[in-house]
This record gives structure tokens, sequence and C-alpha cells, in this order.
């Protein structure tokens, strides 16, 4: 079985192996903050802090070449909890020729639906080249719709930006925005997806929100990601010599709800 792996404006796949998110946090200084986050008939699906170690239940594990990104490669090796903690490790790995692997994994297994509620607290190391991204993408059907809600393309070595993305039509129309903060330390990056609606959030604070057509309305699956870029590209370049030989994305917990009138599928 596949699942497709990515970040911001190119599809990356890889092969689904079966085989899952509690820290401290600080505060962070966000741009475009509208309004605290409006009430929903959320109902809890998921919650998990990795205390029992990983599910395959409920996650799957990226393996494999990643589509559209020589740069990227994924190996289950490279998914581990430590000490509570979901580490997703990037590092040149000599079991793959001395190449930048990586980890990812999917909520394909437990949860794909339409229209829900993300909450996924995370970190992400410093490191020039490592991108690191939690998103949805579509569970059946053309690519896209995607909506990344915690992407950093790891132009700079430390993490100081945030992107959101929306990707919609055939042609790969993208509506984008950047929240900035010291994103090495945790946060809890949400989403908010509802008919027609899309509500981005830090810690608590919606600092964005899309409405409309874009908004995507077929089932999705949340997907969790860190990948070494492609030299030669700029919006997403590869690790060079400034680049530790190890670069992390924690993640600490994850939350996953139904919308009231939505349906899991």
């Amino acid at each position: 079985m596949g699942v497709q792996a990515r970040r911001g404006w190119r599809p990356r796949k890889a092969m689904l192996v079966l085989v899952v998110a509690l820290a401290a946090g600080a505060g962070i200084a966000c741009s475009c903050v509208l309004a605290q986050s409006t009430r929903k008939p959320w109902r809890l699906e998921l919650f998990d802090n990795f205390h029992r170690g990983l599910s395959p239940a409920r996650w799957g594990l990226y393996s494999g070449p990643s589509q559209g990104d020589p740069g990227g490669w994924f190996s289950p090796s490279h998914v581990a909890v430590v000490h509570g903690v979901l580490n997703l490790a990037a590092y040149k790995d000599p079991r793959f020729g001395g190449r930048w692997v990586s980890g990812g994994l999917s909520s394909a297994p437990a949860i794909r639906q339409t229209y829900g509620k993300y909450e996924v607290r995370l970190r992400v190391e410093s490191g020039y080249g490592v991108g690191s991204d939690a998103l949805l993408w579509p569970s059946r059907g053309p690519w896209p719709p995607e909506v990344d809600f915690a992407e950093n393309d790891g132009v700079q070595k430390a993490r100081t930006q945030m992107h959101a993305f929306v990707h919609y039509g055939a042609d790969n129309r993208q509506v984008q925005r950047m929240t900035t903060g010291n994103f090495t330390r945790w946060h809890t990056f949400g989403l908010e997806w509802t008919p027609g609606r899309l509500v981005f959030t830090v810690d608590g604070r919606v600092w964005y929100r899309v409405d409309g057509a874009v908004v995507p309305s077929t089932p999705m699956e949340m997907d969790i990601q860190d990948v070494a870029g492609t030299c030669g590209v700029a919006v997403e370049p590869c690790p060079n010599s400034s680049t530790p030989p190890r670069v992390d994305l924690q993640v600490a917990w994850v939350r996953i709800y139904g919308y009231g009138p939505g349906a899991r599928q």
C-alpha cells in the first residue's frame, strides 16, 4: 500500500509500512493573529502521546524514495519513540549509501475523514536543508488538494518561520502565509477544517484563515514528516556543511477530532 509524502509545492510518494505524540511549551510571536478559535461540534477520535510506543493500528511509516525530490528518502528505522517522544530523524545513513534519510508517518491506518480538527505538539531542530511538515493529504483521488499547517522548508538553519499552504486545482494553485517564532521550542500547531473554512492555530491562537472553494471537501489523512531537500532547488535546498549530522523533528502528542456533520472513511 502506498502513501503520498510531500512538502509544500510538490508531491512525494513513499511506500507505507504499517507499524506513533508530552512536553513543556513556550510563547510565540505570531503574525496575522485574528481571534480565538471558535467552538465546533468536535469529537475526539485519536489521542497519542507515545508512552506505549508506536501502534501499527494507528500509524503507517514511510519507506523508500520520495517522488519529485531526488534528495528525499524515507526509512521506518528513522522513526522511534525515545523517552515518550516521537523522533523523526534525518541523517546520512550508511545503510543507504551515505545519503540523507529521514522519517515520516501517516494516520491512514486509523483515520481518513472529511473535515476535522488536528493538533500536533512538535519542535524542529535547527538544520539547513532539512524540512519538516504536518499536513493533510487526500486519501483517495487526485492530488491536490493538500493542506500544510506546520511547514518549514529548511531554507534557513534556524527555525524562525513556519508556513501554512493550501494547494488546490488541477494546476496546483496555492494560497499561503507565514508565521514567525522560535520553532526549536515546543509549540502546538492546529488546524480546524469545516465546510468551506480552514482555521490555522499556534498554541491555541488563530493566525490564519482560508474560506471558500479552495477548501477541500474530500477525505484526507494526516501526515507528519521531515525530509532532506534537493541540491540546486532554492526553495527546498539540500543539507550543506553547516547542517548538523542529525536533525530531528520531535512530536510530543497528537490529537485528531472528527467533525459532527462529517464522516469518517
